[in-house]
């Protein structure tokens, strides 16, 4: 009972405070403080649509979705390479509603690489990952927090592509284990310790299922709690950082000093207008992703054949760029062959995610840059950064629409030719 009445006290209880100062040591002391906007933390410019788009409620709430019907669809789903197939093709088609449950899932899992994409874009771009608005933050640690929640995302949505079985999860999963295996010296071994084999078998589907429904979940949902906790922590959103220095530079301007005082004027209702905010971008999400539900179908391919292959195998859409750098960069020069699988697939893409993780080190705009849409300073950064958005972007839609049997060039518009 002890142990029980201390934890309540931590977590549920003492939200009590009788002064500036009580409070300001009960939101160091609560955890679920730091969750709840006070008055000292929401200002019209944070709570407004056009600055923020409200991303990261956005993609709370679609991951919120994705376990709802993840847990619903393990009732049903058998981890076996006879009867994983056929478990969701009785989800399909059989079970009520489980047509609706699985299209939910995968819509709500796509959605959310698409918005962790935005809301990485959002952060740039508004140069948010410099700083926090009170003293000794640490704003760098959540920006690569989210980094991390970046590359967990799209890893979710890869193993649930491959659980299935079908055709086309089994040859998007042997695409992926083949970039693997292109790793210099350890490559076959990583490759062997993930697969638990030489071949793709029930071994690789249980490791898989285990990953998809209880390391990544788990790994997400410590990730997405200290991201919101780190946000609360460093003075919420990096515009409310730049009103308080343009509000100091005022009055130093005017000769009063206000120094270690917060000086955002917040009215006493702007938290419950922002928890309501947060509850409207909640439904209209949820709605969103039902809507696509009942009008986007995804049907399920041949059962998996490790002796037919796909023609084109095709990994799934979020990652067709870094396929399609894995075929580009892939050259035989006499007696000598690049390996694509490296260059495309790892060497790349490890790069462009390096590169992110050292913004806050190397970033070098002004101040008054942070919590600001596409600021003068950092028009060589945006632009260099959308450059690489709309390149990927593009490699993706050429090689859905444009790569066909064999891997050869098609017009969107030419039928390719049918290929065994």
């Amino acid at each position: 009972m002890g142990i029980w009445n201390r934890f309540s006290q931590k977590v549920v209880r003492g939200w009590n405070p009788v002064s500036a100062l009580h409070e300001t040591e009960a939101i160091d002391r609560i955890f679920w403080a730091h969750w709840v906007p006070t008055d000292d933390d929401v200002t019209r410019e944070s709570t407004s649509a056009t600055y923020s788009f409200y991303l990261g409620t956005v993609l709370a709430v679609l991951f919120s979705i994705l376990c709802l019907t993840g847990l619903m669809q393990m009732l049903h789903y058998v981890p076996s390479v006879d009867r994983a197939y056929w478990s969701v093709k009785d989800l399909q088609f059989i079970i009520p509603f489980g047509w609706f449950i699985r299209g939910l899932h995968r819509t709500s899992a796509y959605l959310m690489v698409i918005f962790a994409f935005l809301h990485m874009s959002r952060t740039f771009y508004t140069s948010a990952f410099k700083k926090g608005r009170k003293s000794n933050t640490n704003g760098w640690i959540n920006w690569l927090t989210g980094i991390l929640l970046l590359v967990l995302t799209p890893a979710m949505a890869y193993t649930g592509y491959i659980l299935p079985w079908d055709q086309v999860g089994y040859w998007g999963a042997t695409i992926g284990t083949n970039i693997m295996k292109s790793f210099p010296v350890i490559g076959d071994g990583m490759r062997q310790f993930v697969i638990g084999g030489t071949e793709l078998s029930q071994d690789f589907l249980t490791r898989i299922y285990a990953v998809h429904v209880v390391v990544l979940p788990l790994l997400m949902t410590l990730f997405i709690s200290y991201h919101f906790w780190r946000n609360k922590k460093d003075g919420g959103m990096a515009c409310d950082d730049r009103m308080q220095q343009d509000e100091v530079a005022r009055d130093r301007t005017s000769g009063s000093d206000k120094s270690g005082i917060d000086t955002v004027d917040t009215p006493p209702e702007r938290p419950l207008m922002f928890m309501k905010r947060l509850l409207w971008v909640s439904l209209a999400t949820a709605a969103f992703a039902v809507l696509l539900a009942l009008l986007i179908s995804f049907p399920l391919s041949a059962p998996a054949n490790p002796v037919m292959a796909e023609n084109p195998a095709k990994a799934p859409w979020f990652l067709l760029w870094m396929q399609e750098l894995v075929a580009s960069t892939t050259v035989t020069i006499g007696q000598y062959r690049i390996n694509g699988g490296f260059v495309g697939g790892v060497v790349i893409p490890g790069l462009l995610l390096l590169s992110l993780a050292l913004c806050p080190f190397f970033d070098n705009s002004p101040p008054e840059a942070t919590g600001v849409w596409f600021h003068p300073s950092r028009l060589r950064q945006n632009i260099i950064f959308t450059a690489i958005a709309l390149a990927i972007i593009l490699l993706i839609f050429f090689t859905y629409f444009c790569r066909g049997p064999n891997w050869v060039f098609y017009w969107p518009w030419e039928t390719w030719p049918h290929v065994h």
